[in-house]
């Protein structure tokens, strides 16, 4: 991705000062400083005519936009067996497995954002464990017990499933606004918005539309007497733990994304 590193990098291989390349791009010395400071994002049109003015070899670019957009294709493919294969994995194996699996898989993402120096991806890690540990430290510890002995059992699942909820609505903000709060906790440059900040948010999506269900079948079995109507009480295990699955299924294409990104980049630099 082109930053203002970049191209000031060009500017000044090319010999052009900031005043030139403003009458350039017919524009004021600030917008052209600005935009190498990065404080501001240079519009694509302004981005190919300062290609043009330093001289910039198309060629090798129009391979690097075929090789992301190759990647890109790979990486939904990639994202629908990791799913299928996940989803499988949650099925066969149960809930306590899958639930293992999950929180391995969240620490071995952020421990991989680490030791890669990615906030992106570290970031989204982080946000997924303190959902999961939030959500641990109220059940675990007592804090609501999931006991229904000598307990209003729709006024307590309620209260359970309100609180998910809560948690649940609560991670879709958090994962929409995510970029935002980096830029916040830190000054990296490499903070942005990736292709996967625009799925994972869709998760807790679904699992709020669950403890909705959940609660409205509380009140139609216990409250309206349609004991019948059963399907996420019999389910509701097996359904989070779907939403687990393709949590897992996401992070484990985002390494391996990252890290062809990563490959690619230090590919095109030699």
């Amino acid at each position: 991705m082109i930053n203002g590193d970049d191209l000031r990098a060009m500017r000044l291989k090319a010999g052009i000062s900031q005043e030139t390349m403003s009458k350039k791009l017919e524009c004021d010395r600030k917008t052209v400083i600005n935009y190498e400071l990065g404080v501001s994002d240079i519009p694509s049109k302004k981005l190919f005519r300062w290609f043009q003015c330093c001289q910039l070899d198309f060629s090798a670019l129009l391979r690097q936009i075929k090789e992301v957009r190759n990647q890109t294709y790979n990486n939904k493919s990639k994202l629908i067996d990791f799913i299928s294969l996940v989803l499988l994995i949650s099925l066969v194996l149960g809930p306590k497995v899958t639930a293992e699996i999950y929180m391995a898989i969240i620490a071995i993402t952020a421990f991989y954002g680490a030791i890669k120096k990615d906030p992106n991806v570290l970031h989204i890690a982080l946000i997924l464990l303190f959902v999961n540990l939030v959500d641990y430290i109220i059940f675990a510890f007592g804090i609501i017990d999931l006991s229904t002995a000598g307990k209003n059992r729709v006024l307590h699942g309620s209260l359970i499933y309100g609180v998910q909820l809560i948690i649940s609505v609560t991670s879709v903000i958090i994962l929409i606004f995510r970029v935002q709060l980096s830029r916040i906790l830190s000054h990296s440059k490499k903070i942005e918005l990736t292709y996967f900040d625009g799925l994972f948010h869709w998760i807790f999506i679904y699992l709020s539309m669950i403890y909705i269900l959940a609660i409205i079948e509380l009140f139609a079995r216990h409250t309206f007497g349609l004991h019948s109507i059963t399907i996420i009480h019999y389910n509701f295990t097996s359904l989070v733990y779907i939403g687990w699955a393709m949590s897992c299924a996401l992070l484990l294409t985002m390494i391996i994304s990252t890290e062809q990104k990563s490959n690619l980049q230090e590919s095109g630099s030699h």
